[in-house]
């Protein structure tokens, strides 16, 4: 079996027009700058996709590349040439297909999309996530985790992650992605409604893309995670794939302040308080 290695992505620029309100709060122009238990959010991001082995290059789009390599870790990094910066465009969607033409179009394949958000990540959910795309020889995956799983671990946080009610669980999104074929290009249209769907206002984003019946199983949790692979295959005419992921913290993004908060409490917990040093 040959081996893939992956071009990482990471959107990080502020939507074009729209003021992000946890930056705001906190003061700072872009939400992937404000430390997080004293290091960035995007230098954290960047920091664990380095030590993926599925990754090859790292590539994060922005507005201003300057913006970026102000963060010590983004510095760094780009100065051991292990990452480049792309153009972010108006929406979510152009800035991936942006990307993939400025990192040379079909040769940006496979392609591993990120948050700079995703700052409670790991390698290790990366690379699992990663491996089983190559094992199950996915052309476009995503990655949910049960929610019986987080709830377990962390209770009461069901208002914090993207929750979709199917017949065989309840799913949470977690805000990652691949596209690994130039078939697969089709599939960066759910991006559109940027991306997470656990938002009852961007689920109807998908109506135009798999159809009215397939919408409804869906939106009233009337097939399986199973049954919705196989629809959105055939939608995009496809091998697509959800990757199950057994990580209670792969649906946890910084999406706003309750969330911000829980993600940074859980990391003192792990690494002591390191928000005073910084």
């Amino acid at each position: 079996m040959t081996t893939l290695r992956f071009t990482a992505l990471v959107l990080a620029a502020q939507r074009p027009g729209i003021v992000n309100a946890l930056a705001s709060h906190f003061g700072v122009s872009h939400k992937c700058t404000l430390p997080v238990n004293g290091t960035p959010m995007l230098d954290r991001v960047v920091g664990y996709l380095a030590d993926v082995p599925e990754v090859d290059r790292i590539a994060v789009s922005i507005e201003d590349p300057a913006i970026a390599l102000a963060l010590p870790g983004v510095k760094k990094l780009h100065d051991a040439g292990r990452i480049v910066f792309t153009t972010s465009r108006q929406t979510l969607s152009q800035s991936v297909v942006g990307a993939i033409d400025e990192l040379g179009g079909p040769s940006a394949l496979p392609l591993f999309i990120t948050t700079a958000d995703n700052c409670l990540h790991s390698a290790e959910i990366v690379s699992y996530f990663l491996k089983d795309i190559i094992n199950t020889g996915a052309e476009a995956a995503w990655g949910m985790t049960d929610d019986a799983l987080i709830q377990q671990t962390y209770p009461g946080t069901g208002k914090i992650t993207g929750r979709h009610v199917l017949r065989d669980a309840i799913w949470s999104n977690c805000n990652i992605y691949s596209v690994v074929t130039e078939r697969a290009l089709g599939a960066i249209e759910l991006f559109r409604a940027g991306g997470q769907f656990g938002n009852k206002k961007k689920r109807r984003a998908l109506l135009p893309m798999v159809g009215l019946w397939s919408f409804l199983l869906y939106r009233y949790g009337l097939t399986t995670l199973s049954g919705l692979e196989k629809r959105a295959g055939k939608a995009f005419g496809i091998k697509a794939h959800c990757v199950r992921l057994p990580f209670a913290d792969a649906p946890i993004d910084a999406d706003d302040l309750v969330s911000y908060e829980f993600i940074e409490a859980r990391l003192k917990e792990r690494e002591g308080d390191r928000s005073v040093a910084a």
